[in-house]
C-alpha cells in the first residue's frame, strides 16, 4: 500500500512538473524565448493562491497580516491570472533582448520575486513559510464507491490529470493555430513577420503571459497538495530541471515536454527512496544529477532536436544539411 500511494505522489508531482514544461515549450519551442523565469512564476502561482486561500495568522519571524479564506478556485484561477500578469510585466522592458541577454534578465527576475517572498513577511510569512493550505474537498475523503476507497492523493491525480489534458489540448490547439503560426516564424527569423505587418512584440507578450500563467496554476496546485509552501522550494534549479525536461523531450513538441518531465521526474523522485546502504547509496544527490546529465548529452548529441522535436524544426535541420 505505501508503493502505491509513493507512485500516486509520484505521478502527481510529474503532472504539476508537466504544466510547468508545457508554459516553457511555448516560451522557447513555440516562440524562441530563453526564459529563466519559470521558477519565479511557479512561485507566484503557489503564494497568489495560499494567501487567498488561508487566514492571516502570526509567525515567528514576521507577522502575516493578508489572509482572505476564500474558496480554492477562486485562488487557482487567481493564481494562473497573477502569474500571467507578473510574466507580461517581465517580459514588457525585455521585448528587445534576446538569447543570453534575455536569459539574465529573466533569470535576475525570478530571484527578484524569490528575495521579495523572503523579506515580505507579512504578506508571505518569510522564511518560515505557510502551513496548513487547504485541499480541495479533503473532507469528502476517503471516499467508498462500491466497495472500493478512493484516498485523497488519488482524487488529486484525477484532478491534476483533468487539468494536464485540458492544458495539452488548450496549449496544442494555440501552436497550431495562426497565433501558433507567428510564434513559429518570430522563433525561427523574427523580421519575416514584421516585415508581413505582424505586431510581433504583442505575440512575444501574450506568449509570455500564456506560459507564465500555466506555471501559476502549476504552483497554486502544488501548494494545495503538500500542505505547505517556502521560499526554498522556488530555486532557480527548479527552472533548469524543467530546461532539461524540455531539451530531452523536445523543443516544440508538447508530448515531448511531457515525455521529458516524466523521465526527469522519476529518476528525482524515485532515487530518493533508495536505501543508504547500497554501493554509493550516500551519494545518490550527485549520481542524480550525473544522470541527468548524461541524459542531456546523449540526446544532445545523437537528437539535437529531442526525443520528439517539433517536426518543423527538424525539416529546417535537414534543409539547411542539404545546403
Amino acid at each position: 500500500m505505501a508503493y502505491s500511494q509513493l507512485l500516486v505522489t509520484v505521478l502527481i508531482i510529474a503532472i504539476i512538473y508537466s504544466l510547468l514544461a508545457i508554459g516553457m515549450n511555448m516560451h522557447w519551442g513555440d516562440t524562441g524565448l530563453l526564459n529563466f523565469a519559470h521558477a519565479g512564476f511557479f512561485a507566484v502561482g503557489a503564494y497568489t493562491s495560499t494567501v487567498l486561500t488561508t487566514p492571516a495568522a502570526t509567525g515567528l519571524l514576521g507577522d502575516r497580516i493578508v489572509g482572505l479564506e476564500l474558496p480554492i478556485v477562486i485562488g487557482l484561477v487567481a493564481a494562473t491570472i497573477v502569474a500571467a500578469l507578473f510574466g507580461i510585466l517581465i517580459a514588457l522592458p525585455s521585448l528587445r533582448l534576446e538569447g543570453d541577454y534575455l536569459a539574465m534578465v529573466t533569470l535576475s527576475a525570478a530571484e527578484m520575486i524569490r528575495l521579495i517572498i523572503t523579506n515580505e513577511a507579512w504578506l508571505t510569512a518569510g522564511t518560515q513559510g505557510i502551513k496548513d493550505i487547504p485541499r480541495p474537498l479533503a473532507g469528502a475523503f476517503p471516499l467508498s464507491l462500491g466497495g472500493f476507497q478512493m484516498g485523497y492523493n488519488l482524487f488529486y491525480l484525477g484532478l491534476t490529470i483533468a487539468i494536464l489534458i485540458a492544458s495539452y489540448a488548450l496549449f496544442k490547439r494555440l501552436s497550431e493555430s495562426p497565433f501558433g503560426r507567428v510564434l513559429h516564424a518570430i522563433r525561427e527569423d523574427e523580421d519575416v513577420p514584421r516585415a508581413l505587418g505582424k505586431r510581433t512584440p504583442v505575440f512575444k507578450l501574450k506568449s509570455f503571459g500564456l506560459g507564465a500563467g500555466i506555471a501559476g496554476l502549476a504552483g497554486a496546485l502544488w501548494a494545495h497538495f503538500f500542505f505547505a509552501i517556502n521560499p526554498t522550494m522556488f530555486l532557480p534549479s527548479l527552472t533548469f530541471s524543467v530546461w532539461a525536461a524540455v531539451i530531452i523531450g523536445g523543443a516544440g513538441s508538447y508530448v515531448g515536454a511531457i515525455v521529458g518531465t516524466s523521465f526527469i521526474v522519476g529518476i528525482r523522485q524515485l532515487t530518493r527512496f533508495l536505501p543508504n546502504d547500497i554501493p554509493l547509496g550516500s551519494e545518490l544527490p550527485f549520481l542524480r544529477l550525473i544522470l541527468i546529465g548524461a541524459a542531456l548529452i546523449v540526446v544532445l548529441y545523437y537528437r539535437p532536436q529531442g526525443l520528439l522535436g517539433d517536426k518543423e524544426r527538424i525539416q529546417a535541420g535537414q534543409a539547411m544539411e542539404g545546403e
